[in-house]
């Protein structure tokens, strides 16, 4: 049994309201994009397209982790986590006696990937398994990016991507999750648009630099060794 198994209650909890917002019959949920959506203070996401911000009708959601999707949350989120302090977490557990994963401030860049993988487990998701590890900026901040995998309790194969960084001991974070088949990729143009508007790769000035003092050093040697006439 995982670690996390108790906090799955409000994940099946959230299944329903995945129900009731397809028929349109969730209350609280709002509007969100096209344009600069702000997590917090920390970041801001540019989404391409309307989105519906579900975060006021999300159980066990702290207060600075949003929730957006485009068809239902079972069929697609997008969570933007901010200000995440230490030894908090993604998810709020609603009694003493669930636990969730953590935040630590001291965490090591695998860490956090490691932290975002329990955070989608204690979502209600199994078999979650990581790749893809590349460093990134996330909005300017040395961090993490990478894929996953998951299922859910029926088997329905998921796909996801997400992006994390420490910010003066607190967690800034983006995840996307998605059914592998059919919605991951009808979406995955806008989604991402999105993670590029708030990554970038680290050392990208100098890399391009460097290709181009290497293009112009081979100009110049074809330059030195063509015949002159």
């Amino acid at each position: 049994m995982s670690l996390f198994q108790p906090v799955r209650a409000a994940a099946l909890v959230f299944a329903f309201l995945g129900l009731s917002f397809l028929g349109g019959c969730a209350g609280g949920v709002t509007a969100a994009g096209p344009g600069a959506y702000e997590a917090g203070e920390a970041y801001q996401v540019n989404l391409g397209r309307r989105w519906s911000d579900i975060s006021g009708v999300t159980p066990g959601r702290p207060s600075n982790v949003r929730l957006l999707t485009i068809d239902g949350p079972l069929l697609n989120r997008l969570y933007l986590a901010h200000d995440i302090k230490p030894k908090a977490g993604l998810i709020r557990p609603s009694t003493r006696d669930e636990t969730a994963p953590v935040y630590r401030a001291d965490m090591t860049g695998r860490e956090l990937v490691e932290f975002v993988a329990q955070s989608v487990e204690a979502w209600g998701y199994l078999n979650v398994e990581t790749e893809a590890l590349l460093p990134a900026l996330f909005a300017g901040r040395p961090g993490v990016a990478f894929a996953f995998a998951a299922q859910t309790e029926e088997g329905l194969d998921i796909r996801g991507r997400a992006a994390a960084a420490a910010q003066d001991e607190r967690l800034q974070a983006i995840i996307y999750l998605a059914p592998r088949e059919h919605y991951y990729a009808l979406h995955q143009a806008e989604v991402d648009a999105i993670f590029a508007s708030v990554l970038g790769a680290p050392n990208a000035a100098p890399a391009a630099a460097a290709s181009a003092a290497a293009k112009q050093t081979a100009l110049a040697r074809q330059s030195e060794a063509a015949p002159v006439s």
